[in-house]
């Protein structure tokens, strides 16, 4: 199973590399089946368009609209099979058998029929499947899985395939510290487990999508992720054997300390566009009745705080989201007011969300200390710490987001003592969480 996204499709040139892939694969003996995204930024140009004819697009004929970039890109690329010589054809998600539930724009794959797509293996036929989509049961309406669900169809098609592994093909040589694109000194990893890389995810790292790790831990895919530049070159493998097990020290690749003696970062990842949104003094009743409105209506939102503010019987409850959804929570909030008594609601833009991953790394008491300094050091705005097992979070300003990241990603993979930071954390209040955040900027 090849999974090939909108960076390595996105000229004439780079779809005809990508065949010439697949056609080197099928020739050391391998039946390839190919999923492939939107070519470049087709997405988020058809967004554009829908957005220009319509203020709320009709979420039916949204997905309809979207599906036709995989459309687009599923053909070409059995187009330059088949001038390769090679018996191919394109599938869309319903006819590579995805069955999804009916929440358009936000599927969820519910079951995978490959029936359609073993005959015409057995044919000899190279199958290219349009990602990102599927059908809401059979013969229902056509649905999209949500961004980066091209992950999730490959890694569904290999599960239901039985494929030895699914190969996530991208602009990067593999998953790394951080995007080293971006981030200087960042390196790669050879092999990592799923929780690690489904928490990057969770993050923001672009590499894989966040429910296709998932999937592949569930049904156990195993997962390569390597450059559309080369077939064989580095590469990294994710699955459930250890790293330390199976590392091999060579180029690029990286390990730091053993468990023992530090925790293993697995890198540093960051998701921008988000706003933050506090609802102040409201009652429990109130609370639980918004958080159940926000729940039913699918929208992703993160709760970051939901506390008492001391003797009275009101809380604070403060939410992250991403900027795109605000207008539909405002609407939401506007909707259920008058039954909650919502008086004073902040809301804060131009955010967005830092996250240190390593297995373990929320259990050293000195690993907030690392991050909370490394962020003071650059004078990055820092609030809503978030601490669990193998995570830390933090939100920061968007416009100190780069060099924040190259800070924390230094402090952190590069190991700089703890009593280095300390030195300055305790030179005065400044960083604490409650003090005041200048560098983010209110909406309202």
């Amino acid at each position: 199973m090849q999974k090939y996204g909108g960076t390595s499709l996105a000229t004439a040139e780079k779809v005809i590399e990508a065949a010439r892939q697949i056609l080197a694969a099928r020739a050391d003996g391998h039946e390839v089946v190919a999923v492939v995204s939107a070519m470049g930024q087709t997405t988020d140009k058809l967004l554009r368009l829908a957005s220009a004819v319509s203020d709320r697009p009709d979420p039916a004929e949204l997905d309809a609209l979207l599906g036709t970039g995989e459309a687009v890109s599923a053909a070409l690329l059995s187009l330059a099979l088949i001038h390769r010589g090679a018996a191919s054809r394109s599938f869309s998600g319903a006819e590579a058998g995805i069955r999804t539930d009916d929440r358009h724009g936000r599927a969820t794959i519910e079951a995978v029929d490959p029936t359609r797509l073993r005959q015409d293996l057995g044919r000899g036929v190279i199958p290219v499947v349009t990602g990102f989509q599927g059908e809401a049961g059979v013969g229902g309406p056509r649905t999209t899985l949500g961004r980066g669900g091209s992950d999730t169809t490959g890694v569904a098609l290999a599960a239901a395939l039985d494929a030895d592994h699914c190969e996530i093909v991208t602009d990067v040589a593999g998953v790394y510290t951080a995007d080293p694109r971006t981030v200087t000194g960042a390196r790669r990893h050879t092999t990592l487990l799923y929780e690690e890389v489904a928490e990057l995810a969770v993050g923001g790292a672009k590499v894989l999508a966040a429910s296709s790790v998932d999937y592949a831990r569930i049904h156990g895919v195993a997962l390569k992720v390597r450059s559309n530049s080369s077939l064989n070159g580095p590469q990294t493998w994710v699955g459930h054997r250890h790293r330390a097990a199976a590392v091999r020290f060579a180029d690029a690749s990286w390990r730091p300390a053993g468990l023992d003696e530090a925790p293993v970062i697995a890198g540093v990842a960051t998701k921008s566009g988000l706003v933050r949104c506090v609802l102040r003094r409201i009652t429990a009743d109130h609370a639980f009745a918004i958080l159940h409105a926000l729940a039913a209506s699918g929208i992703e939102v993160e709760l970051r705080r939901y506390g008492n503010l001391g003797t009275e019987d009101v809380s604070d409850v403060a939410l992250t989201l991403s900027a795109d959804d605000v207008d539909e929570v405002r609407a939401l909030l506007a909707e259920i007011q008058p039954r909650t008594g919502v008086e004073e609601v902040h809301w804060t833009s131009n955010l967005a969300r830092l996250s240190v991953v390593g297995l373990g790394i929320g259990q050293r008491p000195d690993a907030s200390l690392h991050l909370l300094g490394a962020l003071r050091s650059v004078g990055a705005a820092r609030t809503d710490l978030l601490v669990t097992s193998n995570r830390l979070s933090v939100l920061t300003g968007q416009g100190c987001l780069a060099a924040a990241t190259q800070r924390v990603h230094d402090v952190f993979v590069h190991e700089t003592p703890v009593s280095a930071l300390a030195a300055t954390w305790w030179a005065d209040d400044r960083g604490r969480l409650n003090t005041p955040v200048p560098a983010l900027t209110a909406a309202d």
